[in-house]
């Protein structure tokens, strides 16, 4: 959604007249950054910049829509607040805001499977980057079955530190 942001507000300042050009300069960050961490001049500027330019304004309302999906803790509750969420992306009629809507829409049952499992691919991404520092320390793989064993022994918690038993880690 941040490219969608940032492809729409460089498409306003490009368009904009030099007034425009200058309230749009280095808002990127304000459009960005969540509503309760901005301070109260940051939030008056975005509240000044979102009143000066609708598209902006409607973009940024659907993206606090759908950050509240995240909080959703049941997959079919999660599915509905999803496809509310597509139907109104569509009905602004800005071109890609409704195609980010398509996208959504046709991985909803893995994105609302975090209902579910409340499970992201940050872990899964560790776990990778963890086999590629494996298998760049042993500078190649011979053993596969040994390969194997390494990566389960990565992956598994440590309770105690191997080196000092008496500390533990967790």
């Amino acid at each position: 959604y941040s490219l969608l942001i940032r492809k729409e507000r460089n498409k306003a300042f490009r368009k904009g007249t030099h007034d425009e050009k200058k309230m749009l300069k280095g808002t990127l960050f304000l459009l960005l950054k969540n509503a309760p961490k901005l301070s109260d001049k940051q939030s008056d500027r975005l509240d000044d910049l979102l009143e000066s330019n609708k598209t902006l304004c409607t973009i940024y309302m659907l993206k606090e829509q759908l950050q509240a999906l995240w909080d959703e803790r049941n997959f079919d509750l999660m599915i509905a607040a999803l496809d509310a969420w597509c139907q109104l992306a569509k009905k602004t009629r800005i071109l890609s805001l409704i195609n980010f809507a398509d996208a959504l829409w046709e991985r909803r049952v893995g994105i609302c499977n975090y209902a579910k499992y409340k499970l992201t691919n940050a872990r899964v991404e560790a776990g990778n980057v963890s086999i590629g520092l494996l298998r760049r320390r042993a500078r190649g793989v011979r053993d596969t079955d040994y390969f194997k064993l390494k990566i389960r022994q990565t992956s598994i918690l440590e309770t105690h530190s191997t080196i000092y038993p008496e500390i533990k880690l967790i």
